[in-house]
């Protein structure tokens, strides 16, 4: 606030007397606590400038902070890198950091109070900590000198949290933070590799329904690809002209169901009694989690025969939950015989995603499904396995309370993996449900991958080093200087005997156990394909069977992504670099033409003024979603008013809701839309039968309502930007006024569910607020290197003192890309300048 308001209003102040002392406090303690606030911000900003001294440093480092905030290490060896690598970032994330390893922890109690205890019981459930620690106490490492980096890039975090400057977020929660170990690392990482998962979500609302929907055809809900055509990475990508190779093959016909009858006989009887999977929906339903997991993710590469520039091209956007601070911490460093320019989770000190002058890698999600749910038969401490009473085991990791003292806290474990049901409030469920993932039962180095990648030198050693991931689920995208495009997916393919079930299992007798995983040799590659084009957006692997496990089974993401930059990329033979990053910001909604193809002749029956103005609205929509478009507002409301017209007498409110926690909803509607002869269509709370064209009728009559009591009477402002808004949440943003400081948003902007700009919001919360998005954009031209691009959602800086603290906010919602500063003659006359020197 500017002194001179300050001075103007007690100088007005002092002119009426008979304001008291106490009033005149009152009226002055907002300011009052503005400065203080503020002062207090400033004096817990980051030096970037003050030269450091440290007994660890073994040779001379320098910091080149460019104008966006990107530090520029060059170091003389790995350990004093890596520890100033750690030093910079915390003085960038610090509570970011202590986040996440909380998160992985289990120990958001300690710092949140109680509120937060069923969700570190959930965490704790999830065995992070205990994976973490049998890991990064193994006497036997793949990678020794990984393991010596972590270290170094722990001393650097620590020697910045030695000096005891820490943001004001430690101030406001009353704590300050301790020293960070390796398990602190590990376990966020594993974390991670859980936020894949929707199995346990999807798995647990099929066997609700199933026990509950009667006369309808629940499979219908849960077809994932069942229904899709041209829509798999290995069959479906684009060629100019299209290739005969790629054109889509045709599909295989499935089964109803897709799985084998005989996961289907293991459980055939719907259940009686659902409220204990209730239980168990609403916990993981509701988890708070500071830091939300990932959601999708959009990959395309382009061969040099491909490209204007005759290079290689890379373009990749991972989508992830919207927060502030951003996922990603974006960081160049360099030291003889080493220089990448990556994105780092803050608390890790590999990329998980990078370029250098040879070769550049991003990635994707697979979606394919390492996560089951069993029903357990339990007698005291055993278990039935395979027909036959074994011990349960126990892991016991106490839960510490804010304000001292701590919670006991066990967790019991079975051969499939940990009981999730054990600690559930209430649970009344018959049988406890434990959970089985891939995790849990194979050795998963996830830091030594993370550390040979950032040294691999072709995309046979970087697939080499990913092979040894056994979760999560990715696809990986590389590009390099010598022009080769590669994509592989890495996971293990779980293989259940009965087959891969979309629901709760029997687990006493054995039939669906998982019995072995499919080699990561025969994971599904494509390496320099004849048409020059890769693409990926967490649609289905294949549509073929893979020898050895059958059709892949995944909680895949709708085809609407895929199929736009199918499209697109197949249109001309050249693109550019320009070009490419412009369609990373692509917002047409690739399923709408067919949608309104069928729906608008029907439409032509609406009566009332309001519903006919929608109408012509949506004739003349061009399937954008911008701002300013009335077509994307009058399209998405409707959208969602079909789908909730549709499914809600068979559904419920409640069911209905969760449904929309996961992609499998719109899997659903695609197939919906084109099937006039789904009984989903008729209205159970009616006497008459209603079709879709009557449902399509009635959901566009309640759109112009809708549209009138949300937005506007008016249907001149029915503009997408008076419903949909983005937001950065900070996890402090709960907290009244101070919320508002530390939370980025809500503001307007491109973008929707399922565009190739997947900023994606609630769609059955009725919630308009995008919570998920592209968490960098990047696309790296080996043609024009010099030139490649990249974006940030907010700033590389979470601390609220920094200059780089939202500072490039307005660039994303503009989709304004920036250049890449990767030479040292590009950043060499950065905005700050810091050097590292060991102490004599």
């Amino acid at each position: 606030m500017n002194l001179s308001i300050v001075t103007n209003t007690f100088s007005l102040l002092k002119k009426r007397p008979f304001l008291s002392g106490g009033v005149l406090f009152l009226l002055l303690l907002p300011v009052i606590l503005h400065f203080i606030f503020w002062g207090l911000v400033a004096s817990k900003a980051p030096d970037y400038e003050r030269t450091v001294q440290h007994p660890y440093l073994s040779s001379e480092v320098t910091v080149v902070r460019d104008k966006h905030g990107i530090p520029h290490i060059e170091a003389g060896d790995a350990k004093s890198a890596y520890f100033v690598l750690g030093y910079v970032t915390a003085q960038d994330r610090l509570f970011q950091m202590e986040l996440q390893r909380r998160i992985g922890r289990g120990e958001l109690t300690e710092l949140f109070g109680e509120k937060l205890l069923e969700t570190d019981k959930f965490l704790k459930t999830l065995l992070l900590k205990k994976t973490a620690e049998e890991y990064a106490n193994a006497e036997k490492k793949i990678h020794p000198e990984a393991w010596e980096n972590l270290d170094s890039f722990l001393e650097g975090i620590n020697a910045f949290v030695a000096e005891g400057t820490y943001p004001i977020e430690y101030t406001i929660l009353g704590t300050t933070p301790r020293p960070f170990n390796r398990v602190d690392a590990i376990s966020f990482l594993f974390y991670m590799g859980f936020s894949f998962a929707e199995g346990i979500k999807s798995d647990s609302l099929f066997s609700i329904l199933e026990s509950q929907i009667k006369d309808r055809k629940v499979g219908e809900l849960f077809p994932r690809y069942d229904f899709e055509q041209n829509a798999t990475i290995l069959e479906s990508q684009p060629g100019f002209p299209r290739l005969a190779t790629n054109s889509g093959a045709k599909k295989t016909p499935l089964p109803e169901t897709s799985f084998k009858q005989k996961a289907q006989a293991s459980l055939s009887k719907p259940l009686k009694d659902v409220s204990g999977i209730y239980e168990l929906l609403d916990v993981v339903s509701n988890l708070h989690l500071p830091i939300e997991p990932m959601e999708g993710s959009n990959s395309w590469l382009v061969a040099p025969s491909r490209s204007s520039s005759g290079g290689a091209v890379l373009a990749n956007d991972p989508h992830i939950a919207l927060s502030n601070p951003g996922t990603w911490y974006e960081a160049h460093i360099r030291f003889p015989g080493y220089e990448n320019y990556g994105y780092f989770l803050a608390i890790i000190p590999f990329p998980l995603i990078a370029h250098n002058q040879d070769k550049a890698w991003g990635l994707t999600m697979l979606e394919h499904d390492d996560v089951n749910l069993y029903y357990e038969t339990v007698s005291g401490n055993f278990v039935t396995e395979k027909g036959k009473q074994v011990p349960i085991q126990v892991y016991s990791d106490p839960i510490s309370l804010k304000g001292g003292g701590s919670e006991n806290f066990e967790v019991k474990i079975t051969p499939h993996g940990p009981i999730l049901t054990e600690h559930i409030k209430g649970y009344t469920g018959d049988r406890p449900i434990s959970l089985y993932w891939s995790h849990h039962h194979l050795p998963n180095p996830l830091l030594d991958v993370l550390f040979q990648m950032g040294r691999a030198k072709s995309f046979q050693e970087l697939d080499s080093a990913s092979s040894l991931i056994a979760a999560p689920g990715l696809n990986f995208s590389y590009a390099d200087a010598k022009g080769n495009i590669a994509y592989y997916s890495v996971g293990r393919f779980p293989i259940l005997k009965s087959g891969n079930s979309r629901k709760i299992l029997e687990g006493a007798t054995g039939e669906n156990d998982v019995i072995g995983y499919l080699p990561s040799s025969q994971n599904p590659k494509l390496i320099n394909p004849q048409n020059g084009i890769i693409v990926t957006a967490n649609n289905k692997v294949t549509s073929r069977p893979i020898p050895g496990l059958g059709f892949p089974e995944g909680n895949w993401q709708p085809a609407d992504r895929f199929q736009r930059l199918v499209d697109v990329l197949g249109r001309q033979e050249k693109w550019s670099l320009e070009e490419l990053a412009s369609l990373q910001t692509d917002t047409v909604a690739s399923f709408a033409p067919v949608y309104l193809e069928i729906a608008l002749p029907a439409l032509e029956k609406v009566k009332s003024l309001p519903a006919k103005r929608a109408l012509s609205i949506l004739k003349q929509w061009n399937f954008e979603h911008h701002p300013d478009s009335q077509g994307a507002v009058v399209y998405d409301v409707f959208f969602y008013l079909t789908l909730k017209n549709m499914l809600i007498d068979e559904l419920g409110e409640k069911n209905f809701e969760l449904y929309g926690d996961f992609a499998e909803f719109l899997n659903a509607y695609r197939a919906f839309v084109q099937n006039p002869d789904s009984l989903f269509w008729d209205d159970l709370r009616t006497e008459g039968k209603e079709t879709r064209e009557d449902i399509f009728v009635k959901s566009l009559e309640d759109t112009a309502v809708y549209l009138e009591q949300n937005v506007s009477k008016s249907p001149s402002l029915w503009l997408w930007k008076n419903l949909y808004r983005i937001k950065h949440p900070h996890p402090l943003g709960v907290i009244p006024v101070l919320g508002k400081i530390f939370d980025v948003g809500p503001l307007p902007s491109a973008g929707g569910t399922e565009v190739v700009n997947n900023l994606k919001y609630k769609l059955m919360k009725e919630d308009w607020t995008a919570m998920a998005g592209p968490s960098k954009r990047r696309v790296i031209d080996y043609g024009r290197f010099g030139d490649s691009v990249t974006q940030l959602p907010i700033g590389n800086s979470g601390n609220l003192g920094s200059p780089f603290y939202g500072n490039m906010v307005e660039d994303y919602i503009l989709g304004k890309h920036r250049t890449i500063l990767y030479s040292k003659e590009s950043y060499s006359q950065g905005r700050f300048k810091k050097e590292f020197h060991p102490s004599k």
